[in-house]
């Protein structure tokens, strides 16, 4: 069978950056960027030569006024461009996420709101640095999050377990997979939160949690949650960037849970999680969503979130295994669905998918299973008798893409011709 190839953009900064008053510093981009590399598991061959070349603007800019160079996004794209060597695999595919993060950074501290142009030049670049990153030493992983989302790390700071910042691709498939039990599904996190909601919608819930002098007033209990790292380590209570699963554990101290609200959100749209806060994310199981994600503990930070759970439970573990599914995959699925709705308008309402992000999913689920050399499991995302119907979504778009992956699904055998 022929290898199925991923259709890439030929330029990933054709996007229209709106704003060019959202300066970045290169102290910022540094910072940034050592995050992406702990994210992306970068080797030093790709990150030193872009360090390198940030800390000699660094060295040149005016010390002596104790300015940080400082330009807009378009400018560091023409600065990054200057040099050829930040073209090269693997350092670019960084650029492009390193000054993504930046820039949303930038403007989420800034406390600035982002219209879908804004979102879209956020979105490209790292669209596109994951589905080219195949053929470098990139490693964009994946992983299950216990509330059901699947999790693509694109910026990792943390310090002694600690998140300082920590920026992510969250996508929510309509593969009915929302989390290890409906018991366990309200949290708080430590740090400060942030969604900018891609694609598709979804209602943020939020409770008021104390403690009564009454015990038989108590609905919950708090669960304390604990890490085993994917390099094999001891378990830890410290945050783990790459984990091959999580364990939520009963700590026997009890609460009482009030609901307070219930929050839709939907495409382009932005909403917080203090920390601290207790909340849940819901999203049906039959319906397809996406954000982009930060935990930023400079905007807050508080040591007693936890998670609560029923008061006689005693732990659950989450496998942080994706099941085959990666960061390829979901950013296609991602790319589509997020230009088919800017194409339709406001995603349905109601549990079910539209049939078109239907097809988008099972289509790049199977190629992205081709692709990994499961045949037989690729097709069991299709239906036999009508293999073309994934492919039906993408008829009658003039996309050059959409027509790319139509050519590579047919010689995968994924499609018919």
């Amino acid at each position: 069978m022929a290898a199925v190839k991923t259709p890439h953009l030929s330029n990933p900064w054709t996007a229209d950056v709106l704003d060019e008053n959202t300066s970045i510093t290169t102290s910022s981009l540094l910072l940034v960027l050592a995050g992406v590399a702990v994210a992306t598991k970068a080797p030093s061959k790709y990150v030193q030569p872009l360090v390198e070349w940030l800390q000699q603007r660094q060295n040149t800019s005016d010390s002596a006024n104790d300015l940080d160079d400082a330009l807009p996004f378009r400018g560091w794209l023409v600065a990054i461009n200057s040099n050829p060597e930040n073209s090269n695999a693997g350092t670019r595919q960084l650029v492009q996420v390193t000054l993504a993060v930046a820039l949303l950074r930038e403007k989420a501290r800034a406390g600035q709101d982002l219209n879908a142009a804004s979102i879209d030049s956020i979105w490209t670049p790292v669209y596109d640095a994951i589905i080219t990153a195949q053929d470098t030493d990139l490693q964009f992983t994946v992983s299950r999050s216990a509330q059901g989302f699947l999790a693509v790390p694109l910026c990792s700071l943390v310090k002694d377990g600690r998140i300082q910042e920590l920026w992510r691709l969250h996508t929510w498939l309509p593969d009915g997979q929302r989390g290890i039990s409906e018991e366990v599904c309200i949290h708080a996190h430590q740090p400060y939160g942030q969604s900018w909601i891609l694609l598709g919608s979804g209602t943020d819930c939020t409770f008021k949690v104390d403690t009564p002098d009454d015990p038989s007033l108590t609905t919950h209990a708090l669960y304390e949650c604990c890490y085993a790292p994917a390099d094999g380590k001891q378990n830890s209570t410290g945050y783990q960037t790459h984990q091959m699963s999580s364990t939520i554990r009963n700590t026997g101290k009890l609460v009482r849970v009030t609901p307070v609200s219930r929050v839709p959100h939907s495409r382009d749209m932005t909403y917080s999680v203090p920390g601290g806060a207790y909340h849940r994310s819901i999203v049906p199981g039959g319906r397809l969503h996406a954000t982009l994600f930060v935990f930023d503990a400079h905007r807050g930070y508080d040591d007693a979130a936890a998670v609560l759970g029923p008061k006689d439970g005693g732990e659950w573990v989450q496998p942080r295994d994706p099941d085959g599914i990666t960061a390829e995959v979901l950013a296609q699925i991602v790319n589509a669905t997020r230009k088919w709705e800017q194409q339709r308008g406001a995603a349905p309402e109601g549990d079910e998918e539209h049939e078109d992000v239907i097809k988008f999913y099972r289509f790049f689920r199977a190629m992205g299973l081709l692709k990994d050399g499961r045949e037989e499991s690729a097709f069991q995302y299709l239906d036999p008798p009508k293999r073309s119907t994934p492919a039906q979504a993408f008829a009658g778009k003039p996309s050059m893409g959409h027509q790319e992956y139509i050519k590579e699904g047919i010689k995968g055998g994924v499609v018919s011709s």
